[in-house]
């Protein structure tokens, strides 16, 4: 009887280990999926959860890039066109928001009631 309850014990730790892999298999894999998923939607130019909601509830929405970046920070301080070439991702986030606090500012005086958010540059 004693011989029966260690090898149950011993299955039962084994099975929890087979499970305990696994589970941490999947998790990788869920990982996987997530970056390929936010790769493919930037490569398809797919638009975020929260537009694509917008437009198929036959809301509007006005999309704007900004193609000069370093360039406009450049034009703000001289130290920006060197940091463009070291840093080229946090010059374009800055520019971002600050297009969005001089959008919200101009619309806002313009009596236009309007959400500004940026997307994209997580």
């Amino acid at each position: 009887m004693q011989m029966f309850i260690v090898l149950v014990l011993v299955a039962l730790i084994a099975s929890l280990l087979l499970l305990w892999r696994r589970a941490h298999q999947q998790q990788r894999l869920l990982a996987t999926l997530a970056r390929d998923q936010t790769v493919l939607a930037r490569s398809w130019n797919a638009l975020p959860p929260d537009a694509a909601t917008l437009l198929n509830t036959g809301g509007a929405l006005i999309t704007i890039e900004i193609l000069n970046p370093v360039e406009l920070a450049s034009q703000e301080s001289p130290l920006a066109g060197p940091l463009g070439r070291v840093a080229p991702g946090l010059i374009r986030r800055l520019v971002y928001q600050r297009a969005a606090e001089m959008l919200r500012q101009q619309l806002g005086e313009h009596g236009v009631q309007a959400e500004v958010r940026i997307h994209g540059l997580g």
